[in-house]
């Protein structure tokens, strides 16, 4: 690769990210694929966190396809009203569960059909990604059967992606070809592979990658195309096209000091990255028309974190918890552009021609802001993440076309518009878009930046001028024929269940956290409640009676909290129950 930006390749082409009339294609495909749309409620829908690789994951111990725990899923589960899975025997319908498949013991609902039946799996492939395949195919059914609810969906992230992957693909307990998944989001998922564990003359010396490892034998390029499908990179998969799908990667190569990027670098392979795994492995490059829902491509975001950092990405929670709830979906792409004055100089002993122009875009969301609190971006495409669209230019007032995808997501329902936050600059060295005029500063030309607000409401077209650039920007909103995006949690049927009470809320200090529901006989029981950040982090660990614990808002060192949004976890001996507050100042 020459280190140029590459948009990603989309709707089953090798080409650039669709134009907006992805729209007609998908009303005169509606009438195929509508039946199975209609069916997905996100009321009456659970949702599964599958997590990433661990690098003694496939030789641990403890009992597998039980409830897990996972800070990421807690934080998009407040956002978005859901209950979180701790055991419970009963679940409501809408309930969010973290799936463990790595480990060694049965769960107590496996029977010995299910033992004979995963142990046939682990010898014909030696464990890794089959395995655990079924083991989550075994865990969505029973939380099927926990919380009765009609469908399920997945949140993977990283290695989790190529497990549910081949779940869809070969149909494992045939969750696919029954309608049983609604929704999956691969979350800087390992879809097409890894390319470090696909170098063995590098796998030996990079650091976050374990060679004796099953699991890493089966992220290999080779592996995913002789096992999973060829070529690696394409969706061709009847069963995909009753399932809504998105993606969701990140830029900052940054981790273990940019060490993947110096890898590649030195292949002569250099491509943009999070530090773990490539962009362009995080995405479906290619997904075949009989693979789509109702005619779409796979939704598409892109975020500025790194491989592990990406938990914390505020826009990111709010990606996903718009992705699993609602049913409008818009995207947003750069039809022209008009660069006005070209920026290089031309001598009659030198031509220094073409201008190399790279297009940067931010896009937030005014309905996220004010529901969420979240002003964080919900894409971003910028130089340094070397996913910000190059264009190369001969002349000053030249106007070229393109199809420069900008957004492509599921917005709330009260979002009437998006904010754009465009940037564009003319390259005079960038190693990442193999420019290399100069060897001295500065190394870019400001050709204008500035935000326009476009609706989301309805399709249309924006100009969008800056001082020596402008460019067109189109619209296109489509409502999917799902249930409406129902937050709230639905309660689960009789009989009633023991529930957490906070009280008040919200609230300026303390805060009284209780386990409603125990009848006089029960008397008290021990209990532990963990208080948690949005980002997971333990605030304050406290003990007392199941009837009430007192949080009086400060952390383990006795100072107060900052305002925010805080969660709750009281555990007992008969389960564990989850629950939010808002502490205000």
């Amino acid at each position: 690769m020459d280190g140029r930006s590459r948009p990603p390749h989309r709707v089953g082409s090798n080409h650039a990210p669709p134009a907006p009339c992805w729209a007609l294609a998908a009303i005169l495909l509606a009438a195929m694929g509508a039946s199975r749309a209609r069916a997905q409620d996100p009321a009456q829908t659970a949702t599964i966190y599958v997590g990433g690789f661990n690098n003694s994951g496939a030789g641990a111990h403890g009992t597998f396809g039980v409830d897990g725990s996972e800070a990421l899923l807690d934080s998009i589960a407040a956002l978005v009203g859901a209950p979180v899975a701790h055991g419970e025997a009963s679940l409501p319908t809408n309930a969010a569960a973290t799936a463990v498949y790595y480990g060694d013991t049965p769960p107590p609902y496996y029977g010995p059909a299910d033992v004979d039946e995963l142990a046939q799996v682990t010898t014909r492939w030696g464990g890794g990604v089959p395995r655990y395949a079924l083991i989550l195919s075994k865990y969505a059914r029973e939380l099927l059967r926990r919380s009765g609810a009609r469908q399920v969906n997945f949140v993977s992230g990283s290695f989790g992606s190529l497990i549910v992957r081949w779940l869809i693909e070969k149909d494992v307990a045939g969750l696919a070809s029954s309608g049983s998944i609604a929704r999956w989001l691969s979350v800087e998922g390992l879809l097409d592979g890894n390319w470090a564990a696909s170098h063995e003359d590098l796998a030996e010396i990079v650091p976050f990658v374990d060679p004796f490892s099953i699991d890493v034998e089966q992220m290999g390029y080779d592996w995913v195309t002789a096992n999973v499908h060829s070529p690696r990179t394409e969706a061709d998969n009847p069963l995909y096209a009753g399932i809504l799908l998105g993606e969701l990667a990140s830029t900052n190569d940054a981790y273990e000091n940019g060490l993947l990027t110096d890898f590649m670098l030195a292949a002569r392979d250099w491509q943009p990255n999070d530090g773990l795994q490539l962009v362009s492995d995080s995405q479906f490059q290619a997904v075949s028309a009989r693979s789509e829902l109702l005619g779409l491509p796979p939704t598409l975001g892109l975020l500025r974190s790194n491989h592990f950092d990406v938990k914390d990405n505020r826009g990111g929670w709010a990606d996903v918890a718009t992705f699993l709830t609602q049913r409008r979906r818009v995207a947003i792409v750069v039809t022209d552009v008009t660069l006005k004055d070209i920026s290089e100089p031309t001598y009659w002993y030198w031509d220094w021609r073409p201008a190399e122009v790279v297009v940067e875009s931010r896009v937030t969301s005014p309905a996220v802001a004010a529901r969420w609190g979240i002003g964080d971006p919900l894409t971003v495409r910028e130089k340094e993440g070397g996913v910000a669209p190059l264009h190369r230019f001969y002349n000053s007032g030249e106007h070229q076309r393109v199809t420069d995808l900008l957004f492509d997501g599921m917005v709330l329902p009260e979002e009437s518009t998006l904010r754009l936050d465009l940037h564009a600059e003319e390259i005079d060295y960038d190693w990442r878009y193999n420019v290399h005029e100069t060897v001295t500063p500065p190394f870019y030309d400001e050709l204008g930046a500035g935000s326009i607000s476009v609706s989301t409401l309805a399709p249309g077209t924006y100009t969008f001028d800056a001082p020596k650039w402008s460019c067109v920007v189109a619209v296109q909103e489509y409502d999917y024929p799902f249930a409406a995006g129902a937050i709230a949690a639905v309660a689960p049927p009789a009989p009633p269940r023991l529930a957490l009470s906070i009280s008040p809320d919200p609230h300026t200090g303390p805060v009284r956290i209780m386990l409603a529901g125990l009848v006089p006989a029960q008397g008290g029981e021990r209990a532990t409640l963990d208080v948690l950040d949005l980002s997971g982090r333990l605030v304050r660990s406290l003990t007392g009676d199941a009837r009430g614990i007192v949080w009086d808002g400060r952390g383990e060192g006795g100072l107060p909290m900052p305002a925010g949004v805080y969660l709750y976890r009281l555990t007992t001996p008969r389960g564990a129950w989850s629950g939010r507050s808002v502490l205000v100042h």
